[in-house]
């Protein structure tokens, strides 16, 4: 399953997992300043997690931007970072697809998620629950939430997955975290990192330019070779265009275009 990755295999069904990816030595590191962070969060302290030297490097860490390299072209940049630590009795997230697209209409441009399990998945706490090749399905993120979190036809569990694994989805691909009893010793060190590929404008996330602007004077892109994943430009602000779209979005959208396409 650790393979190099193709276009043609990994984009076909939706997902790459990569066993044991991070070395022990910085996955131990990652996992102490997780630690940090999640202290920090109980302090009401809600710093950038790029500002984390670790989890920082992590978005740009060489073994996975290569890669997606190979399914993504040469240019991508980075859409956000989560941390969490997933204790004893999480509730788990139904299914659903993270695509940032407004309206949800097509799937020309790759966009991925980066699931990082620092102590792996072992069956406890919370299952990964994937579902091949429905990143093809254009449907709303949540319009998929009434599954629940039970097994859908042909979908796939991933709980036995060693420490440091990292698993490459699209994010379009249907997924869901299944609640799973125990844990109580051991809580579940998660991190995703998500990418979207240039060619057009994605909805920004959050405090996209003083992210990006923190990360790269922290040295994240790695004397300037992945500067470009912290490019602020290839992203808008959804806020500013909401009101005016929600005004024109009345019957059926191509018509409405008239047949003009933008480059981006």
């Amino acid at each position: 399953m650790s393979v190099t990755p193709t276009r043609s295999s990994s984009t076909a069904r939706g997902y790459l997992a990569l066993p044991g990816l991070i070395d022990a030595d910085y996955n131990a590191r990652l996992v102490a300043e997780l630690d940090e962070l999640v202290a920090h969060r109980e302090e009401k302290d809600h710093r950038l997690i790029v500002s984390y030297k670790q989890m920082g490097l992590l978005t740009s860490h060489p073994p996975i931007i290569e890669r997606l390299k190979i399914l993504m072209g040469p240019r991508f940049a980075m859409h956000h970072i989560h941390s969490a630590r997933h204790e004893a009795g999480n509730k788990g997230v139904n299914w659903h697809q993270d695509y940032e697209q407004y309206p949800q209409t097509n799937r020309s441009h790759i966009m991925v998620h980066v699931f990082y399990y620092l102590n792996g998945l072992s069956g406890t706490v919370g299952d990964l629950l994937a579902l091949p090749r429905s990143q093809n399905l254009v449907v709303p993120n949540g319009g998929m939430g009434l599954f629940g979190t039970q097994d859908l036809p042909g979908s796939l569990v991933f709980d036995d997955l060693p420490p440091g694994s990292a698993v490459i989805v699209h994010s379009a691909l249907w997924h869901a975290r299944r609640p799973k009893p125990g844990g109580e010793d051991q809580p579940r060190y998660f991190i995703d990192v998500s990418y979207c590929q240039h060619g057009v404008l994605w909805p920004a996330y959050g405090r996209v330019d003083e992210i990006n602007a923190a990360a790269l004077a922290a040295g994240l892109g790695r004397d300037g070779a992945y500067d470009f994943l912290y490019d602020t430009d290839q992203f808008f602000n959804r806020r500013e265009i909401d009101e005016a779209f929600k005004e024109r979005n009345k019957g059926s959208i191509a018509l409405q275009m008239k047949g003009v396409v933008s480059d981006g």
